[in-house]
């Protein structure tokens, strides 16, 4: 199975459309090359059609399931930890070679996560893995990553009153 020679840090951020859609890109390209890609979200818990469409190409979209939102985050944080651990035997590949952390800016806004968690996480990144961090806000967070793409909106139809549509932004 292939895996990165070199993984990065990539920051999609701001407060334009497309963050999640441009991490979705990238994971679709990851798994077209047979990487192992995990997408996990913090702060969705709502059924989208990239769900349905990930479960085609193989690509598991995880959302938390614990009754609190601070508890979902824990959990979701638990599982990015679990996926950057060594599997162990000779290579100490770790389980993912792209793990995608969709909307953390949203649970930092909350305060649900903090800098500290993303450094420690980060600090246990694999050379070979790619990880990719979401969500209004991040800028903060800028100098931990190797790639920024700030979103920002010059002009929405959402600004004339059309709502999100199923397909589209859902």
């Amino acid at each position: 199975m292939p895996h990165l020679d070199t993984g990065r840090v990539q920051i999609y951020t701001g407060d334009g459309k497309g963050k999640t859609t441009a991490a979705l890109g990238l994971a679709f390209r990851a798994k077209g090359y047979g990487l192992d890609v995990l997408m996990l979200q913090f702060a969705k818990k709502l059924h989208c059609s990239e769900h349905d469409a990930a479960a085609v190409f193989g690509l598991p979209i995880i959302q938390a399931t614990a009754p609190t939102p601070e508890l979902c985050a824990r959990e979701i944080l638990e599982r990015a930890h679990a996926a950057l651990a060594p599997r162990g035997g000779a290579s100490g590949d770790a389980p993912v070679d792209v793990l995608i952390l969709d909307e953390v800016g949203a649970a930092m806004s909350r305060g649900l996560v903090t800098r500290s968690d993303i450094e420690a996480l980060l600090a246990e990144r694999p050379e070979a893995t790619e990880v990719v961090l979401t969500g209004r806000g991040l800028l903060p967070l800028a100098d931990l990553a190797d790639l920024v793409t700030e979103m920002r909106p010059v002009k929405h139809y959402f600004d004339e009153g059309l709502l999100a549509r199923k397909g589209i932004e859902y």
